[in-house]
């Protein structure tokens, strides 16, 4: 069974449930928790929401790549809410991309059944390298 941590906001847990049944689900909402997890856990893949404990994503990601433990570890960065950030995709995904991210996918551009496939097939595909 896949094994992925998800540092995003609680709001997003049904649909990381609904897009990746069968997969072993761990769930962070601080940096602290999800460093605890890394450090005690084995995983296939770290999903990061852009709102994850109070927009700290760029600093998990930093984190994630500066950690010798964690850095080839996949990461899926994820805007599946809409918030307050005005940050285009394209700016989002450049940020990511320099840090260190393998994929960022703004699920906002779809909904529903699509948007549980997209992240899905993302997240499948960084799994299998």
């Amino acid at each position: 069974m896949k094994k992925i941590l998800v540092a995003d906001v609680p709001q997003m847990d049904a649909r990381y449930t609904a897009a990746l049944p069968g997969w072993e689900i761990e769930f962070a909402r601080t940096l602290g928790a999800a460093r605890q997890a890394l450090g005690r856990a084995r995983f296939d893949l770290v999903a990061v929401g852009v709102y994850f404990d109070d927009s700290q994503m760029f600093d998990l990601v930093r984190w994630l790549r500066a950690a010798e433990r964690t850095a080839g570890l996949p990461i899926l960065c994820v805007r599946g809410r809409p918030g307050f950030t005005a940050v285009s995709t394209g700016t989002l995904e450049t940020a990511l991309r320099a840090l260190g991210a393998d994929q960022f996918i703004d699920l906002l551009q779809s909904a529903g059944a699509e948007a549980d496939a997209a992240l899905r097939e993302a997240a499948e595909r960084l799994v299998r390298g």
